[in-house]
């Protein structure tokens, strides 16, 4: 029995606590026609609606920090016309995430909440938050002949850059530590989210809410 209960502690030991915690807010949106907008937009992902896309886009859309703006520009940096257009990957991530708290009377609204809500205590580029409850952490980046270390659950972790980090190779995996330093190994990449990574913005105009920004980086 004893011989049982020594691994379970040493996991327990590592069920990180609550310093360095970003929970996913509960999703209280003040605005109906907000709420109503979210959910016409998320079926449209799904179905790859390119219509209800752009007829729902300011004019003036932000598409990068470096180009000019507006719809031609965001048809062309997402080769929108392409059935293998990544638009829809990333924005249907961006809504699984899912935004932070709208405040009420507020005509701007960025989502996910990675980016809203992140402490400015942690350093975006060298952090990233496991999403997810109950996430393994290994001594190697596989799932072969690796082991667990313990688990994070929605847990901010500083990233440990190591030379693979970049590469195009799949699975994705990193190199991090809990930010007590008390736990370190490797996380599946589909598990962490970088707070500058895609995020969309959202406004409220007189024709209703239009998608204003998708962009990523600092």
């Amino acid at each position: 029995m004893k011989k049982l209960l020594l691994p379970l502690l040493f996991l327990v030991a590592f069920q990180i606590s609550a310093q360095g915690k970003l929970q996913p807010p509960c999703p209280e949106i003040s605005d109906y026609s907000l709420s109503q907008f979210l959910t016409k937009l998320t079926l449209a992902v799904g179905k790859k609606d390119k219509k209800f896309i752009l007829d729902h886009m300011s004019p003036h859309i932000l598409n990068s920090f470096g180009g000019d703006g507006g719809i031609e520009e965001f048809k062309a940096y997402w080769d929108f016309d392409s059935a293998d257009s990544k638009f829809w990957e990333v924005t249907e991530q961006v809504l699984l995430i899912g935004g932070p708290k709208h405040k009420k009377d507020a005509e701007d609204y960025i989502i996910p909440f990675t980016f809203s809500d992140w402490p400015e205590d942690y350093d975006a580029f060298e952090h990233f938050l496991v999403l997810g409850t109950n996430v393994n952490v290994r001594d190697k980046p596989n799932t072969q002949d690796s082991q667990i270390l313990g688990q994070f659950s929605y847990q901010i972790v500083k990233w440990n850059r190591t030379e693979n980090d970049n590469s195009n190779t799949e699975p994705q995996w990193y190199n991090v530590s809990s930010v007590d330093g008390k736990l370190t190994g490797y996380v599946f990449g589909n598990y962490l989210v970088s707070p500058i990574g895609y995020r969309m913005g959202l406004t409220k105009t007189e024709k209703g809410w239009v998608i204003s920004l998708l962009v990523a980086g600092d």
